[in-house]
């Protein structure tokens, strides 16, 4: 664990947790606590602007915490690489909102983010499985859990969503049930 927040009490909170948070806000608190710890691979800020993570942290009730050099780096680089795809986060953060239930959290921007992440959506987010967040989506965008009856991987389904609204996105098959590549979105996170 970083040491600099060994002794903060909102992290130690989360860490002990036995269940999900219940509440958009919790899951905020939730996902920053999991940032601050180097769990998650979000860019520096969470993908928010300074002065926006900042307010954020405020609102939730956190603090800002001295990251490891190694984590901040890590940080710093995905920054880096996410920055010339800000024009199709932005467009992910807009569709997500449409179906957000607290808009005035940023969890679509956080969930934009993370889906441009290289990993499993719930790795990237420092989640611990595809249930966790299946459980974030549950209490945060609950009719995208409805749309995605099949449980489509969230990534997956993020894009195919974007691709039938006319978006600059490839449409690998005209039907999930004829893809190639079925097996691979449906099937089990291990």
């Amino acid at each position: 664990m970083n040491q600099a927040i060994k002794n903060d009490p909102i992290t130690d909170e989360f860490f002990l947790m036995t269940k999900d948070p219940e509440t958009p806000i919790g899951w905020v608190r939730f996902l920053i606590s999991r940032h601050q710890t180097g769990r998650s691979q979000l860019p520096r800020f969470m993908g928010l602007a300074e002065s926006d993570y900042l307010q954020l942290l405020n609102v939730c009730d956190c603090h800002p915490v001295l990251m490891g050099m190694l984590q901040q780096q890590r940080q710093n680089l995905m920054a880096e690489l996410l920055l010339p795809r800000e024009d199709e986060c932005l467009e992910l953060v807009n569709w997500l909102l449409g179906y957000a239930v607290a808009s005035d959290l940023p969890l679509a921007r956080l969930i934009a983010v993370a889906s441009l992440g290289f990993n499993h959506l719930w790795q990237d987010l420092g989640l611990d499985s595809r249930q966790q967040l299946r459980s974030l989506m549950t209490c945060c965008f609950p009719k995208l859990v409805e749309m995605n009856d099949k449980n489509m991987r969230w990534k997956k389904f993020f894009y195919k969503q974007l691709c039938a609204l006319g978006g600059n996105y490839v449409c690998r098959s005209p039907s999930c049930d004829d893809c190639v590549e079925r097996a691979t979105c449906f099937s089990p996170e291990e």
